[in-house]
Protein backbone atom coordinates (compact mmCIF):
# COMPACT_ATOMS: atom_id res chain seq x y z
CA UNK A 1 0.00 0.00 0.00
CA UNK A 2 1.30 3.27 -1.03
CA UNK A 3 1.66 5.94 1.37
CA UNK A 4 1.29 9.30 0.45
CA UNK A 5 4.32 11.72 2.40
CA UNK A 6 4.98 15.21 1.97
CA UNK A 7 7.28 17.78 3.03
CA UNK A 8 6.48 19.30 6.40
CA UNK A 9 8.74 21.34 9.16
CA UNK A 10 8.95 17.97 10.69
CA UNK A 11 11.43 16.88 8.63
CA UNK A 12 13.63 20.29 8.76
CA UNK A 13 17.09 19.28 10.24
CA UNK A 14 17.74 23.31 10.41
CA UNK A 15 20.46 23.69 7.88
CA UNK A 16 19.52 25.42 4.48
CA UNK A 17 21.29 23.59 2.07
CA UNK A 18 20.35 20.29 3.65
CA UNK A 19 16.53 21.28 3.67
CA UNK A 20 16.19 22.56 0.52
CA UNK A 21 18.01 19.22 -0.96
CA UNK A 22 15.34 17.76 1.20
CA UNK A 23 12.64 19.87 -0.07
CA UNK A 24 13.60 18.96 -3.61
CA UNK A 25 13.73 15.20 -2.87
CA UNK A 26 10.52 15.17 -1.64
CA UNK A 27 9.13 17.13 -4.88
CA UNK A 28 10.74 13.92 -7.29
CA UNK A 29 9.26 11.45 -4.39
CA UNK A 30 6.05 13.62 -5.33
CA UNK A 31 6.20 12.92 -8.69
CA UNK A 32 7.11 8.88 -7.98
CA UNK A 33 4.30 9.02 -5.69
CA UNK A 34 1.52 10.84 -8.95
CA UNK A 35 3.25 7.89 -11.30
CA UNK A 36 1.72 5.10 -8.46
CA UNK A 37 -1.97 6.81 -9.26
CA UNK A 38 -2.06 6.37 -13.37
CA UNK A 39 -2.79 3.29 -15.39
CA UNK A 40 0.09 0.44 -15.77
CA UNK A 41 0.97 1.23 -19.22
CA UNK A 42 1.64 4.59 -18.66
CA UNK A 43 2.89 4.26 -15.46
CA UNK A 44 5.50 2.33 -16.99
CA UNK A 45 6.67 4.75 -19.69
CA UNK A 46 7.28 7.41 -17.00
CA UNK A 47 9.19 5.21 -14.61
CA UNK A 48 12.53 5.64 -16.25
CA UNK A 49 12.99 9.17 -16.82
CA UNK A 50 11.83 9.81 -12.55
CA UNK A 51 14.15 7.10 -11.29
CA UNK A 52 16.84 8.55 -13.43
CA UNK A 53 16.20 11.86 -12.19
CA UNK A 54 16.01 10.65 -8.67
CA UNK A 55 19.39 9.28 -8.98
CA UNK A 56 21.04 11.86 -10.05
CA UNK A 57 19.87 14.19 -7.44
CA UNK A 58 20.65 11.71 -4.86
CA UNK A 59 23.97 11.61 -5.73
CA UNK A 60 24.61 15.25 -6.01
CA UNK A 61 22.41 15.60 -2.30
CA UNK A 62 24.55 12.59 -0.59
CA UNK A 63 27.77 14.18 -2.37
CA UNK A 64 26.81 17.53 -0.84
CA UNK A 65 26.11 16.29 3.34
CA UNK A 66 29.49 14.13 2.46
CA UNK A 67 31.23 17.47 2.00
CA UNK A 68 29.77 18.89 4.84
CA UNK A 69 30.86 16.04 6.90
CA UNK A 70 34.45 16.12 6.05
CA UNK A 71 34.92 20.19 6.31
CA UNK A 72 33.24 19.32 10.12
CA UNK A 73 35.12 15.93 10.81
CA UNK A 74 31.62 14.31 11.91
CA UNK A 75 32.15 12.02 14.33
CA UNK A 76 29.40 9.66 12.79
CA UNK A 77 30.47 10.25 8.97
CA UNK A 78 31.19 6.29 8.59
CA UNK A 79 28.32 5.29 9.74
CA UNK A 80 26.22 7.72 7.87
CA UNK A 81 27.65 7.44 4.75
CA UNK A 82 27.77 3.88 4.58
CA UNK A 83 23.90 4.42 5.11
CA UNK A 84 24.34 6.74 1.88
CA UNK A 85 26.05 3.94 0.15
CA UNK A 86 23.77 1.25 1.12
CA UNK A 87 20.93 3.44 -0.53
CA UNK A 88 22.89 4.03 -3.74
CA UNK A 89 23.52 0.41 -3.83
CA UNK A 90 19.47 -0.46 -4.19
CA UNK A 91 19.12 2.47 -6.50
CA UNK A 92 22.04 1.39 -8.88
CA UNK A 93 20.33 -2.10 -8.86
CA UNK A 94 17.11 -1.28 -9.71
CA UNK A 95 18.10 1.22 -12.66
CA UNK A 96 20.33 -1.73 -13.76
CA UNK A 97 17.34 -4.21 -14.38
CA UNK A 98 15.49 -1.17 -15.88
CA UNK A 99 17.79 -0.98 -18.60
CA UNK A 100 18.23 -4.33 -19.32
CA UNK A 101 14.19 -3.86 -20.21
CA UNK A 102 12.52 -4.93 -16.50
CA UNK A 103 10.09 -3.46 -15.69
CA UNK A 104 10.34 -0.92 -12.35
CA UNK A 105 7.72 -1.38 -9.72
CA UNK A 106 6.87 2.29 -9.25
CA UNK A 107 4.88 1.11 -5.73
CA UNK A 108 7.55 -0.68 -4.39
CA UNK A 109 10.20 2.02 -5.24
CA UNK A 110 8.31 4.91 -4.13
CA UNK A 111 7.51 2.80 -1.08
CA UNK A 112 11.31 2.18 -0.50
CA UNK A 113 12.19 6.12 -1.00
CA UNK A 114 9.68 7.81 1.32
CA UNK A 115 9.96 5.28 4.42
CA UNK A 116 14.09 5.65 3.77
CA UNK A 117 13.86 8.90 3.08
CA UNK A 118 11.76 10.46 6.12
CA UNK A 119 13.50 7.58 8.19
CA UNK A 120 16.98 9.09 7.13
CA UNK A 121 16.10 12.59 7.89
CA UNK A 122 14.81 12.02 11.32
CA UNK A 123 17.35 9.88 12.30
CA UNK A 124 20.52 10.85 10.86
CA UNK A 125 20.12 14.14 8.97
CA UNK A 126 18.58 15.72 12.21
CA UNK A 127 21.95 14.57 14.03
CA UNK A 128 24.56 15.38 10.90
CA UNK A 129 22.88 19.10 11.36
CA UNK A 130 23.59 19.64 14.74
CA UNK A 131 26.91 18.42 14.71
CA UNK A 132 27.55 21.08 11.94
CA UNK A 133 25.91 23.97 13.62
CA UNK A 134 28.01 23.13 16.94
CA UNK A 135 31.27 22.94 15.06
CA UNK A 136 33.51 26.38 15.03
CA UNK A 137 33.59 28.48 11.94
CA UNK A 138 37.06 28.94 10.93
CA UNK A 139 37.26 32.98 9.95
Amino acid sequence: MVKHITWDDSFSVGHSMIDSQHKRLFELVQELYELTLLPQEVRDSGASAVLQECAGYINYHFTCEEKLMRDTRYEDATSHISQHKAFNAYITTTMAESSRGSEIDVEKFYDFLADWLQNHIVSEDKKLATAISATPQES
